[in-house]
């Protein structure tokens, strides 16, 4: 018999049904709770999830959190994902093996999908503008405005320095809520008109970033596919473009093989919108569903600190897994036939990260888009993206790029400024 607390969202239910309708299942769910060192479930050592130790706790805490409105949080206070609660929730269970396995399994992501679906519904009507207020945990209060401030100043390749919040988004103080109409509203805010030029609007050799974000890697002569491999995930631009439901033929991922990736992150502060890299055509808009909480097993708890023989989780995952979810995590991909043909087809994948991690293109195959144009956006959570260039386009990437990938990733990095100059052949 199932075990219902009637009072839960349908979907989260739903969830419960099938997992309690299947005993091996069940099984792996203990077997993944079991894989959580005994330190990590001590809140006297760990700041993290110590209660959610079974299956039924896990859900509870699901269910609790589509309820609610994510509250502000100080990216200088690290013991937690950033304002993504969800992330939160299963942050210990998605650094174990069997966690990840079941959190790659495609019955599972279809359940996420349903209850990530019912709550960004929730996050996009005018109920959730209650979180945005100026009292604590707000996110229009003092110290939420000096962090978002900051995100904003402090980006690389870029000469403007609004003094306010209002002053570098489209908002109005003075109205309730900053007349924002929801939190989704507030998440996709826009920048005020000049706050981030376009890089040589006139020169079609530079290429623009299309979103406001820290690099992570950079790779040439990229193969079609690969295997993941004990020595770490690796790009397969097969995988980055399919989700393995597509039996045709022809592979949007063949002309680029052989050719560039460049990724980089988006932090839970940042502004969310896509600009496009380049002027030219859509020739192709991919939506493929993939999983929301997977994360690489070898960043996790197998991950041993030789000096100290502890283990040493990904704290911020999926944050060290970001090569491995570009080929598995939801996303869009948006092709453009750049007008330079020296340039080619440029692609532009993005990749939901944590939370409800949606991925909305604006633009349709055919579209014509200007360097600079909005072409889409993140709705809420943590979120990444690939730029993926032709083989025998030779770039040279700005030297901010090489500086933020002499770090390792985390919230303390400068971003680079969206449609600031990315490359330039």
């Amino acid at each position: 018999m199932f075990c219902l607390d009637h009072r839960q969202d349908p979907t989260v239910q739903a969830l419960r049904r099938h997992i309690e309708s299947d005993a091996e299942l069940i099984e792996l769910f203990a077997t993944a709770f079991s894989e959580i060192p005994e330190e990590f479930l001590d809140r006297s050592k760990h700041i993290g999830p110590a209660h959610i130790r079974d299956y039924s706790a896990l859900l509870d805490n699901i269910d609790q959190v589509i309820q609610t409105v994510p509250s502000w949080t100080s990216a200088m206070e690290q013991n937690c994902v950033i304002a993504c609660p969800m992330n939160e929730v299963l942050i210990w269970f998605m650094n174990t093996r069997t966690g990840s396995d079941i959190l790659a399994r495609k019955d599972i992501n279809a359940h996420f999908y349903g209850i990530l679906q019912k709550w960004s519904q929730y996050l996009a009507s005018a109920e959730s503008a209650k979180a945005i207020h100026n009292g604590k945990g707000g996110w229009v209060s003092a110290g939420a405005l000096t962090e978002l401030l900051d995100v904003v100043v402090h980006a690389h390749n870029t000469t403007f320095r609004p003094a306010s919040f209002a002053e570098a988004f489209i908002c109005d103080p003075s109205l309730p809520n900053y007349g924002f109409h929801s939190w989704d509203d507030f998440f996709t805010r826009r920048f005020r008109p000049g706050m981030r030029p376009v890089a040589g609007p006139e020169d079609d050799r530079i290429i623009a970033n299309p979103c406001e974000s820290q690099p992570f890697a950079l790779v040439k002569n990229v193969p079609a596919s690969a295997r993941f491999s004990l020595k770490g995930t690796v790009y397969s631009l097969r995988d980055m473009l399919s989700d393995g439901n597509d039996t045709t033929t022809a592979q949007p991922s063949a002309v680029f093989t052989g050719g560039t990736v460049f990724q980089a992150w988006l932090s839970a502060f940042s502004y969310h919108r896509w600009h496009a890299p380049v002027t030219g055509t859509v020739v192709n808009v991919l939506n493929l569903r993939g999983t929301y909480f997977a994360a690489d097993p070898a960043k996790g708890f197998e991950n041993v600190d030789p000096a100290t023989k502890a283990s040493c989780p990904d704290r911020q995952a999926p944050d060290l897994s970001l090569t491995m979810i570009s080929s598995t995590a939801t996303r869009t991909a948006v092709l453009i036939q750049a007008d330079n043909p020296a340039l080619g087809t440029v692609g532009f994948l993005a990749i939901g990260m944590a939370d409800v991690s949606s991925c909305v293109a604006t633009v349709a195959v055919g579209d014509r888009v200007v360097k600079g144009q909005e072409i889409g956006s993140f709705h809420y959570g943590g979120s990444s993206f690939c730029l993926l260039f032709e083989p025998g386009v030779n770039l040279t990437f700005s030297r901010f790029v090489g500086d933020a990938l002499a770090q390792d990733p985390g919230y303390e990095g400068r971003c680079i400024a969206v449609n600031s100059q990315l490359a330039a052949l």
